[in-house]
């Protein structure tokens, strides 16, 4: 039943992508699954050392000449490794990772679409649909219903391929208290502080998130993040007078943004567009009130099965909403303390860490999904053969 997996990001940085796969990776091991990762190319090297861990091609970016010696490398890898499954996150990693497995003969080539599909660029949107269509993926996997709707005007060949897993996250809350977790950020306690993380490109939207906090008086914002639209950011909370209450606390590793979670008194997100947020979701174990874009990832993560919703959600051209409520944060603590209750209880109900398991081990193991208990069942035939 021990199936060897491979999973494969396009690159190496601490973002919700491939601190899921990681997650992924270990939880798959400890059900007794031989796992490694690959990423193939990094953009830092925050998981290098870790177990199982590879880097194809060790160099921050790409150009159109690396793009052969890298899939030279993963096919060789892939048929000197010869694993059951590959499963790749991002649009890189399935395109080149999956067409590399097909070329190696892995048996199980798992696509996970992380985004919707019109936020790839034009080539890799064609690619991916011919791939997805033409059976080089045998699974394309979203990461929530939201995204595999945006899918959902593919050929019908590729329509077959798509299921949803949610993520589910490792919930370790951090040790600090709220006050030390403050200070050790250099944080003032003397006013209420909001949270976000998350790098400073477009699909963040963090200009709106700037402007919103720098008109809310006697507030905080903390961002965990860098990229390259924060100077950008810091110019506007310097230009708005908002300097001293924006604090941009660049890159931090991943424990310590849940050190910044315990800091807070509640998260914001103002993204485009996202996937399933991780960010998120955390924040919703962390059980904190949340304010965030009103997208159909975010319902879908933040709202009940009838539609009642455990955050406020904000129309992204709804400046003024976006500050009341802010401000809703500031002046109402037991609103707000009943909103984060709702999100906590809401995460631990709908998204937990087994489920996201579950469902990317029926896929490496074929097992159809609409079969619940098959891979428990599965397993108990096969440690009783073990046993004979």
């Amino acid at each position: 039943m021990t199936k060897k997996i491979i999973g494969m990001v396009s690159f190496m940085n601490e973002a919700g992508a491939q601190e899921a796969m990681m997650r992924l990776m270990r939880q798959l091991r400890a059900r007794g699954h031989e796992t490694e990762t690959w990423f193939l190319y990094e953009k830092n090297s925050c998981y290098r050392g870790q177990p199982a861990v590879e880097v194809i091609l060790p160099k921050p970016r790409l150009t159109l000449t690396d793009l052969p010696v890298l899939f030279s490398r993963l096919l060789a890898m892939l048929r000197a490794r010869r694993p059951h499954a590959v499963i790749g996150f991002l649009p890189l990693a399935n395109i080149m990772g999956q067409l590399a497995a097909h070329m190696a003969g892995v048996p199980v080539r798992i696509a996970s679409q992380r985004s919707p599909g019109s936020t790839f660029n034009p080539a890799m949107q064609a690619i991916d649909r011919a791939l997805g269509t033409h059976g080089i993926y045998t699974r394309v996997i979203c990461v929530s219903h939201a995204v595999r709707e945006s899918f959902a005007a593919y050929p019908p060949a590729y329509c077959a391929r798509l299921g949803v897993v949610n993520n589910g996250i490792e919930w370790d809350p951090s040790a600090l208290e709220r006050d030390a977790a403050r200070h050790s950020f250099g944080i003032p306690a003397d006013m209420p502080l909001l949270v976000a993380s998350g790098r400073f490109v477009p699909q963040k939207n963090y200009d709106l998130m700037v402007r919103v906090l720098a008109t809310a008086p006697n507030m905080r914002l903390a961002i965990a993040g860098d990229g390259p639209l924060r100077p950008a950011a810091e110019a506007v909370a310097a230009e708005m007078g908002a300097a001293d209450r924006i604090h941009f606390l660049g890159a931090l590793a991943h424990r310590r943004v849940i050190d910044l979670l315990r800091a807070a008194d509640g998260f914001i997100q103002t993204s485009l567009f996202e996937g399933q947020s991780n960010s998120t979701l955390e924040a919703m174990h962390a059980g904190l009130p949340i304010v965030c874009s009103d997208i159909a990832m975010q319902r879908e993560t933040l709202c009940e099965e009838d539609g009642t919703p455990a955050a406020l959600l904000m129309a992204l051209d709804d400046f003024d909403g976006w500050r009341h409520g802010v401000l809703r944060l500031r002046d109402e603590p037991v609103f707000a303390a009943s909103l984060g209750a709702r999100a906590k209880a809401l995460v631990s109900r709908r998204f937990a860490l087994a489920r996201m398991i579950d469902g990317f081990e029926q896929a490496v193991l074929r097992i159809p999904p609409a079969m619940p208990g098959r891979v428990k069942a599965a397993y108990a035939v096969d440690q009783a053969d073990m046993t004979r």
